[in-house]
């Protein structure tokens, strides 16, 4: 995939994961191949690991002025039988922010991840969390949902159904998220949030426009879901004008893996890319993941103009999170990495011998 053709732009991807150290080098050449100028890596949580926050700071150690980290948050008590989080999710907030991290990565939303916690976001669980984020101005990047075809057993795609994302009546309805998170945003309408992959709104261009217009805080990023870019294709002017309109509140990503290959982490640039700075007709390249599929039907590209461009590849994000990475405190980095290998140990899912946390705090003493 030949990025060189697009335009000479400052980029920074919102939402990359990362979960392995042994394959920086390979995170860093994707970030040099996808022509990035900075990257933010996303933990998720872990029945197994707590979360991958450890592997998050070690990025920040060894790059700090290449990659912002969104930290997740320590379920492990509840993982354990508590009804509630230790330390509490207040307390969790306030140890990311010490500890250098830039904001929070919640895919709790994902309908597999919420079958397992059984928390509903409007819940008191969460309800001191979202004060105090909110009182804070720490942003959040928020996973809540997935594509509606996911809920139907006729057209949810294969791929989707082998791996576990076929949703029947044991799950949540789609709109009992958007219902509960509508409760948190009004009960906490400054939050600071960014909808990953388009808030799973983009075949419903008016509720993402009301969206918008009603919370001055949220913010909606690109990362694909195949769907979206269809979805965008299928009435390509009017979601044109919706990108013109709100060019101050969308944000560039991929939700490209370190643990992908070179040319699978390029090559979703290259389609995000693609769709936003050219009017081609195109089809996702066989050079993409899996996760992409390999659909018949091609997608139209926006051709979006220079100035918003510059806005959705970085200065919206900069202008939520900041113009570079928070400072690593590296004592209370090793600190928590040695208190997530303790826990993990407790959880009683991975050897010693695999406990990266303790292996990281190790490595950040050096």
């Amino acid at each position: 995939m030949d990025l060189s053709r697009f335009m000479d732009l400052s980029v920074v991807d919102a939402h990359v994961h990362f979960r392995d150290i042994d394959l920086m080098e390979n995170m860093l050449n994707i970030a040099r191949e996808a022509r990035y100028h900075r990257v933010n890596v996303v933990s998720t949580i872990s029945r197994e690991r707590v979360n991958f926050n450890p592997e998050a700071l070690y990025l920040k150690a060894k790059h700090p002025n290449l990659f912002y980290a969104f930290g997740g948050l320590d379920y492990s008590a509840v993982f354990m039988g508590s009804k509630q989080a230790e330390p509490s999710l207040p307390e969790q907030v306030d140890n990311l922010m010490e500890m250098g991290f830039d904001g929070i990565k919640m895919v709790e939303g994902k309908p597999t991840l919420r079958k397992m916690l059984q928390i509903p976001f409007d819940s008191g669980f969460y309800k001191e969390y979202f004060i105090h984020v909110e009182s804070l101005g720490f942003p959040i990047l928020f996973h809540v949902n997935d594509p509606e075809e996911f809920w139907d057993a006729e057209k949810v795609p294969r791929w989707a159904k082998e791996r576990g994302w076929f949703y029947d009546n044991t799950y949540p309805k789609k709109e009992q998220f958007y219902t509960e998170v509508e409760n948190v945003l009004n009960r906490c309408p400054n939050l600071k949030v960014i909808f990953a992959h388009f808030y799973f709104l983009s075949a419903d261009l008016e509720r993402a426009a009301r969206l918008l217009d009603k919370y001055e805080n949220v913010h909606l990023d690109l990362t694909p879901g195949v769907e979206m870019l269809y979805n965008f294709s299928a009435k390509l002017d009017a979601w044109r004008n919706f990108f013109l309109s709100y060019q101050d509140r969308l944000v560039y990503g991929t939700d490209i893996s370190g643990g992908q290959t070179l040319k699978q982490a390029v090559t979703r640039a290259w389609l995000v890319r693609n769709f936003l700075e050219t009017d081609e007709k195109f089809f996702v390249p066989p050079s993409a993941d899996s996760l992409l599929g390999q659909p018949e039907a091609p997608f139209k590209g926006m051709k979006l103009p220079r100035g918003v461009l510059e806005k959705i590849y970085a200065e919206n994000f900069e202008g939520i999170v900041g113009g570079k990475p928070k400072e690593l405190n590296l004592e209370t980095a090793i600190a928590e990495c040695k208190r997530i290998g303790r826990t993990a140990t407790q959880l009683g899912k991975i050897r010693p011998e695999e406990n990266a946390a303790l292996r990281i705090a190790s490595l950040l003493k050096q």
